[in-house]
């Protein structure tokens, strides 16, 4: 059972995940939500429900509730839109993406959604209790410091509240996950793909369609996005190289072949790589009577490759038979740096193979 509230005071409580204050005065009961249930808001409650209690004391409520109401301003004048909607407008104007198809601004753009109603003042408060890895707040800093020097540019606000914010310190560690394959264990990976020596007698698909996939990871150190998206007119036969200039990404809606996007390889870079015998011959074979637009790796579908899936119904079988320790497909990325570096390579020239910034190389290569 519910009960009153003593004369003059404020209760905070939670309903539907929301902070809700509730109060009477002369007779007539009052509620106002202030975002959702956390402890920012809950902060920002108990400080408001001292003003309201204040006001009431002293005869200076505002019945219309106006001057209790947050208003996300960072100067005197309030936005003329909500600041989702802004970010929507520079995302897809500005930054000329598509919002929910890339998984960094989507991601941005919920947790503002989240937020709800707040005070730009308190936007630094807010992110920093965001339970998100450092190298996440990372990239929404960088994004949110982006989006509020161009709210800034635009007389949209007064300042940029995030301009003096650092990222967060993060230790650069290998993942477990990502540590680089011996040339013996990414030998009998290979293998195992090629004879189906792990193929589940249930199966409906053999492992070896997918083994010029991983040979191609394994041999190039490309991304697997980069690997899902080439298509047959990367391929440069005639001049033994391959042409890596974009990529088929995952998105917020999943990995599969209807929601990747094709898109610039991560950093912007086109590279030619140089193509051997035998990754010649298998590549020849593949793109013949395919047309130039066509992908080069399929699955037994004939679709783009769901590299998520592969990972988990095909690689993850094959590490445990052959008892590797479990990798993800973008350890052989580390595998092929590494084996650069080992071979004499210098850092720069690994970098470009690799389509990296040499400091990249140096950090995770040369030890």
């Amino acid at each position: 059972m519910g009960h009153k509230n003593l004369k003059g005071t404020v209760s905070i409580t939670n309903y539907k995940e929301r902070v809700r204050l509730r109060w009477r005065y002369l007779n007539k009961r009052y509620s106002l939500c202030s975002g959702p249930y956390n402890s920012v808001n809950l902060l920002q409650a108990r400080k408001l429900a001292i003003q309201i209690e204040q006001d009431m004391a002293v005869q200076a409520f505002d019945p219309t509730l106006k001057k209790y109401k947050p208003v996300a301003v960072l100067s005197s004048k309030p936005l003329s839109k909500s600041l989702p909607t802004l970010f929507i407008e520079w995302v897809t104007n500005i930054r000329n993406r598509d919002v929910e198809a890339s998984v960094d601004y989507s991601l941005t753009l919920r947790m503002l959604q989240h937020w709800g109603v707040f005070l730009i003042s308190e936007i630094v408060a807010r992110l920093s209790i965001e339970k998100i890895s450092p190298k996440t707040y990372k990239t929404r800093l960088r994004l949110l410091k982006s989006f509020f020097s161009w709210l800034v540019r635009n007389k949209v606000v007064d300042n940029n509240p995030l301009e003096d914010v650092r990222p967060r310190k993060q230790t650069r560690e290998i993942k477990p996950n990502r540590k680089p394959f011996t040339l013996d264990k990414m030998r009998k990976i290979l293998e195992a793909l090629e004879n189906d020596t792990f193929l589940p007698q249930c199966s409906r698909y053999k492992h070896s369609t997918y083994y010029p996939f991983v040979f191609f990871i394994f041999q190039m150190g490309v991304r697997p996005a980069e690997a899902v998206g080439l298509r047959v007119e990367h391929i440069k036969l005639e001049s033994n190289t391959v042409e890596i200039k974009e990529t088929l990404a995952r998105t917020i809606n999943g990995s599969h072949s209807g929601v990747r996007i094709r898109k610039e390889t991560k950093n912007g870079k086109q590279r030619f790589l140089p193509l051997d015998g035998k990754l010649k011959g298998i590549l020849a074979s593949l793109i013949k009577d395919k047309a130039n637009d066509a992908l080069v790796f399929t699955s037994p579908m004939g679709k783009a490759i769901d590299d998520r899936m592969f990972q988990r119904r095909v690689f993850r079988k094959v590490l445990e038979g052959l008892q590797i320790e479990y990798r993800v497909l973008y350890a052989s990325r580390h595998s092929f740096g590494s084996r650069c570096i080992e071979a004499g390579l210098t850092p720069v020239m690994t970098a470009f193979l690799m389509g990296n910034n040499p400091e990249t190389a140096l950090r995770n290569y040369v030890h």
